[in-house]
């Protein structure tokens, strides 16, 4: 059975290779990656993993990397929606092509029906694979620990940790444990057309700062503002408007409760206790 994974340099790609290797021959892994002559590529090749390029504006590319391929990993790539759903579509009719038997494909939580601000395009994905009749598996990761970590050293340098999401809760998971999940769903059986939510212990903002505190031996404050502020102050940061609107968007949704997770199935797929965000940061700030 061969398994593609695209955006196999990228950091959850990079993860869920490294669990394959765990789980198959590496004979039977193939590394998609935008660049075949990168570092990360070649190393690929010297451990015996076939590499080939997967570019998501190029179906001819797609076409010939699914060849002979029973499964593939699709990350989330990012763009505009029409962007977006240019580079879904270009891969699933690759995958149509090729008679690929399984899309596994990295959603966000509860796309089907959450209205979170990076919802709706990851609900589009997933209907454009719904729609092909190809067997499908979707993995909607909640937000990673790592997400946080440039905040986190801006934070540790002495800025305090600034928050329009008022008590609202984030379901953190961290990265590795999200590649090994997924890892275990393109090796294994009985996944065909399920969707499963991937998140963490659900924390406020509050008791993440906590956590942060409690590994770094710091005392970083909260500073709770609102959603008009809290644009102002990124302003006067200097940063484009773009990334003002979408971070403010974001944490009004999650503010809103739009990354709490009322349920998760990473224990189940992981056959243990994901990491806890404190454990996560322990590793991710040594």
């Amino acid at each position: 059975m061969k398994i593609l994974v695209t955006g196999a340099t990228g950091k959850l790609g990079s993860e869920i290779i490294k669990n394959l290797i765990k789980k198959v021959p590496t004979s039977d892994i193939i590394a998609g990656v935008r660049d075949p002559h990168s570092e990360k590529a070649k190393a690929y090749e010297a451990q015996g993993i076939e590499v080939r390029l997967t570019d998501f504006e190029k179906k001819d590319t797609l076409v010939e990397a699914f060849r002979g391929v029973d499964r593939v990993f699709t990350i989330s790539t990012f763009g505009d929606v029409e962007t977006s759903i240019r580079q879904q579509t270009n891969a699933v009719e690759a995958a149509k092509v090729n008679k690929v038997s399984q899309m596994v494909y990295s959603s966000a939580p509860r796309a089907d029906v959450s209205d979170f601000v990076l919802a709706g395009i990851h609900r589009e994905r997933e209907n454009i694979i719904k729609e092909s009749g190809i067997p499908y598996v979707f993995v909607r990761n909640n937000w990673y620990v790592e997400n946080e970590l440039a905040a986190i050293q801006q934070c540790l340098n002495g800025a305090p940790w600034v928050t329009s999401a008022g008590e609202g809760k984030i379901a953190w998971v961290y990265r590795p444990d999200l590649g090994e999940a997924t890892a275990n769903v393109l090796a294994g059986e009985g996944h065909e057309n399920k969707t499963y939510e991937l998140a963490g212990e659900n924390l406020t903002q509050q008791q993440f700062v906590d956590a942060v505190n409690e590994v770094s031996g710091k005392e970083i404050s909260l500073l709770a503002v609102d959603s008009e502020a809290h644009a102002r102050m990124l302003k006067e940061a200097g940063l484009p408007e773009e990334f003002v609107s979408l971070t403010v968007m974001i944490q009004k949704g999650i503010r809103e409760g739009g990354l709490e997770a009322p349920l998760s199935d990473l224990d189940m797929l992981l056959g243990r206790k994901p990491h806890s965000v404190k454990e996560a940061l322990q590793v991710l700030l040594k």
